[in-house]
């Protein structure tokens, strides 16, 4: 089905307006517009994304507590237990609260629990280690939100717990010490797109002010909390966009010797960092290690001081994502022999699968792949034991948390977002589970929903295309959620030379319109030859970017999609 291009609308007097008042054209003016900077102040602060604009910590419900808490057991040097979860976000939240306790003396030792045998969240082995090694606090880490009776428990063992999480939190809340999530009820925190590393960089930063210690200490870890908040997909926004932006650059610098020594096995050599060099580079190194194995060693990376150690990590997690890759392909093809032989998703307007042998590491990713295959949501499940669990991915306009909300008494546990979630379930409970979730699928999405959308900036002729819009364009960044790179379009456009296709799946080509020329990539779309070469004009939609080749900087249109002209 060919996709839909929506040309995002805008008010052409205000976008006049805006343009005559900050000086820019109209194409800039509408960018800004659309990204609701619509004064000279506001563009400011979002062209200049600093320290200074992060918010009072001491704004979030429940706050002054966990510093009290946290600052008694530093002063009376009683050991406190940070637990993370496993995947990126987990891991940099935990680092971030050891690094920066063990920084104005106080005594931190992290728990991360182990996938397969303990599952996602709180878990009575990790209670238990607080309890052996004499530690009365535990403080979690992007989890916990959901775990009433694991805090029960904790409490029948003597230990506090201070949770720090920024999932979506059930009418009941955990009998913790207090609770840090920006979504909890009575919470006046401005920002509630917070990840979980970035609810933990906010109680480090309160940490600061109790102590009164330096501001550029607390911002050391900046790099863990940016590679956290890109991981996690969270809007580029806000103090997110701070963390990003401030993160990136101390990266940059040469931060944390962890991050560093798994970019140098990554093969990144170049000298700035951008938010792709996490997602797809950084990120799934750290999430192999606990996809296959122990998280713990994505913590110990990162809270390495010794370099050797650190690039002999770095080398074991490269090990492990490519492990991870033959693993996942080897499921992504089951999964879709499986769901082919089951049902026309598309018609059921959702995709439920089921099997033993799938290892529930990578189902995720799997999960992922197969929504943007099939365009409806995806619950994958594995089954070990009896026990299936899952990893579930929405569509835009579907709400996978409150869909599972409706199944909630075939679930054991479930949490998540809107746009993906988990759920543990028995194994007898799958056949009830998947009539229920398809239902409310066939109920509430509809064609359009299951329609690829492209959205786009703004209709370009190439005569827009000048030095001060590439130069806007780059300011831009950090992108990520919310503030994606910008994808434009341009009409009747005539290829121009031999197009050819480049590795296995990609065309390059050059395109012309009226007397301007400019050289196109497009990776992945190599079905569109026939269209190239048909001697008709063509429509493309895409992104502008620079190509560095030998030193030299040329434009180049990163293509998004190709259609004929109407």
């Amino acid at each position: 089905m060919e996709n839909v291009w929506i040309i995002q609308q805008s008010p052409l007097k205000d976008i006049e307006r805006l343009s005559q008042d900050i000086g820019v054209s109209h194409v800039i003016a509408g960018i800004l517009w659309r990204r609701n900077l619509r004064t000279l102040e506001s563009a400011k602060a979002f062209f200049n994304p600093d320290f200074t604009q992060l918010k009072d910590p001491f704004l979030m419900k429940g706050m002054d507590v966990a510093v009290e808490e946290i600052s008694k057991r530093i002063d009376e040097k009683r050991p406190i237990l940070v637990y993370g979860d496993y995947d990126v976000d987990g891991t940099t939240a935990a680092t971030t609260l050891v690094l920066y306790i063990r920084k104005i003396g106080g005594i931190a030792d992290y728990y991360i629990p182990d996938r397969d045998k303990e599952g996602y969240g709180i878990s009575h082995q990790g209670i238990e280690y607080a309890k052996i090694h004499g530690m009365d606090l535990i403080i979690t880490c992007d989890c916990g939100i959901t775990a009433i009776e694991q805090t029960d428990y904790a409490h029948s063992l003597n230990i506090d717990m201070i949770i720090t999480d920024h999932h979506i939190p059930s009418d009941t809340l955990p009998a913790a010490k207090t609770i840090l999530d920006p979504k909890q009820d009575g919470c006046l925190y401005p920002d509630k797109n917070l990840s979980g590393v970035g609810v933990a960089f906010k109680l480090t930063q309160a940490l600061s002010l109790k102590y009164n210690r330096p501001k550029t200490e607390v911002f050391q870890n900046i790099d863990l909390v940016a590679v956290g908040t890109a991981a996690d997909l969270v809007p580029t926004i806000g103090e997110n966009r701070v963390f990003l932006h401030e993160g990136l650059k101390r990266l940059s610098e040469k931060g944390n010797i962890g991050l560093r020594a798994i970019a140098k096995v990554a093969g990144i050599k170049k000298e700035e960092f951008n938010t792709a060099d996490i997602v797809f580079q950084i990120a799934p190194r750290i999430n192999a290690v606990g996809r296959l194995g122990e998280a713990t060693r994505a913590v110990k990376i990162m809270t390495s001081q010794n370099p050797i150690e650190a690039m002999e990590l770095a080398r074991v997690m490269n090990t492990e994502n490519e492990n991870r890759k033959v693993i996942e392909s080897g499921i992504v093809e089951e999964a879709i022999l499986a769901a082919n032989a089951k049902y026309n998703p598309r018609e059921k307007h959702g995709l439920v699968l089921a099997q033993e042998n799938w290892h529930h590491g990578v189902i995720g990713i799997v999960a992922s792949k197969l929504k943007e295959r099939f365009m409806v949501p995806i619950v994958m499940i594995a089954i070990n034991d009896g026990i299936g669990k899952a990893s579930a991915r929405s569509l835009e306009g579907f709400d996978m948390y409150e869909a599972l909300s409706k199944c909630s008494d075939l679930l054991e546990s479930f949490g998540g977002h809107v746009m993906a979630a988990g759920l543990t379930i028995k194994q007898e409970n799958i056949p009830a589970f998947e009539a229920r979730f398809l239902e409310i699928c066939q109920n509430e999405i509809n064609e359009e929903l299951m329609r690829r959308k492209i959205k786009i900036e703004d209709d370009l002729n190439f005569s827009d295309i000048d030095r001060q819009l590439i130069q806007t364009l780059k300011r831009l960044a950090p992108f990520g959620v919310d503030n994606m790179r910008p994808i434009f379009s341009s009409r009747n456009l005539r290829p121009v030379g031999n197009p050819r296709i480049v590795g296995v799946h990609h065309l390059k080509f050059k395109v012309r319109q009226e007397r301007v020329s400019i050289d196109a990539i497009g990776f992945n779309l190599a079905h569109h030859y026939e269209n190239l070469i048909s001697n008709k004009p063509i429509d493309l939609a895409y992104v502008i970017s620079e190509n560095e080749w030998q030193g030299k900087r040329t434009l180049q249109l990163e293509i998004k999609d190709i259609r004929m002209s109407q």
